[in-house]
């Protein structure tokens, strides 16, 4: 389990919380120029990211009787990407991703770990994406590069 707080609390020592993407705010304004319909277009994207740390959280993600890993799900809005953990026959899976101390349940956050491993990638998924939307657009002929990490 990499960098855990005591309780749920995610400390990434030596990293900085903030992560730049140089030509965002230009590309995002460009982008609200070109369509909203383009939105539409960012949701695969979006989905591609967060199967991503889906994949990778099932290597982190503590093993019963293996409904809690089935239990992890990808999807996407017009705005970003999303996991969920848990469902009706998975209750547990709050209090075993973040801990519970009055249960003396200490956390297993086998979704940060995977977003840690992977942030690599996700990031560059998006760089990729923006870079083709620009270079398709002919928005500024640049291309996005994502620091910070």
């Amino acid at each position: 389990m990499a960098n855990t707080g005591t309780y749920g609390y995610r400390v990434a020592p030596g990293t900085g919380s903030r992560i730049q993407i140089e030509g965002l705010k230009e590309t995002q304004a460009a982008l609200r120029a070109v369509s909203d319909d383009l939105k539409k277009k960012m949701k695969p994207t979006h989905l591609q990211a967060a199967e991503i740390i889906v994949e990778g959280s099932k290597k982190y993600v503590p093993v019963r009787s293996g409904r809690l890993s089935s239990s992890i799900r990808a999807f996407a809005t017009q705005t970003g990407g999303r996991v969920r953990v848990g469902s009706a026959a998975t209750p547990y899976a709050g209090p075993i991703h973040f801990g519970w101390p009055v249960r003396r349940i200490k956390p297993q956050p086998f979704i940060y770990d995977a977003m840690d491993e992977r942030r690599q990638q996700v990031l560059n998924v998006y760089a990729e994406r923006i870079s083709r939307i620009i270079v398709r657009y002919d928005l500024d002929g640049r291309t996005v590069t994502v620091d910070g990490l």
